[in-house]
């Protein structure tokens, strides 16, 4: 810190040596070539003032960029991290303490079990119970796509092969006239053609 003010003094002594020369008649007087009254410019070798704030030496203003909008979006973190960790870490505790995981044991005769009794973890079957399809509606899901993929495929043949068919034979959606009937046309001006 003592290095800085040493700098600062020596950038103001530096600037004062460069604003001024003497002020009329070779007085600084309240008038030099500052412009402004009662500021005049400052000889050279004179010190730059330094305030001495509190007892604990010299202290500095540093600017530096604000931590404010940091800080707070930390502390938001927190509080929202700790406003949704705190019940599900209680619940989680709750659940592996008091109701723990599923034993395996024999399934008893005429008993179909339900697809979320395969799983050992209460959460687990939770989520397979009510948040998941059960693997009955996914295979049927997955069935119904690809019947929709095989009708695609199949219509796809039927146009291929319908193309080839119009192409075969010369017939087809296409706009097309009429060929007009040779008994219409008007041939008399050829017959005599210098009229």
């Amino acid at each position: 810190m003592a290095a800085m003010s040493r700098v600062l003094r020596a950038a103001a002594a530096w600037a004062a040596r460069r604003a001024g020369s003497p002020g009329t008649a070779g007085i600084t007087g309240t008038t030099g070539t500052t412009g402004i009254t009662g500021i005049g410019p400052r000889l050279p070798g004179t010190l730059v003032p330094v305030r001495h704030s509190g007892d604990h030496g010299k202290r500095m203003f540093i600017i530096k960029a604000t931590s404010f909008y940091d800080s707070r979006f930390l502390s938001l973190l927190r509080y929202y991290l700790f406003l949704t960790g705190i019940p599900v870490a209680v619940l989680l505790t709750y659940i592996n303490i008091f109701v723990g995981e599923a034993e395996l044991r024999e399934i008893p005769e005429g008993y179909v079990p339900e697809h979320w009794e395969y799983y050992k973890h209460p959460i687990t079957r939770w989520i397979a119970r009510y948040v998941l399809d059960p693997p009955e509606k996914n295979y049927e899901k997955d069935m119904a796509l690809l019947d929709v993929e095989v009708r695609k495929s199949e219509l796809r043949l039927l146009e291929l092969e319908a193309r080839r068919l119009m192409r075969h034979r010369g017939d087809g959606p296409w706009y097309h006239y009429e060929t007009p009937d040779k008994n219409l046309v008007d041939n008399s001006m050829k017959a005599t053609p210098d009229n």
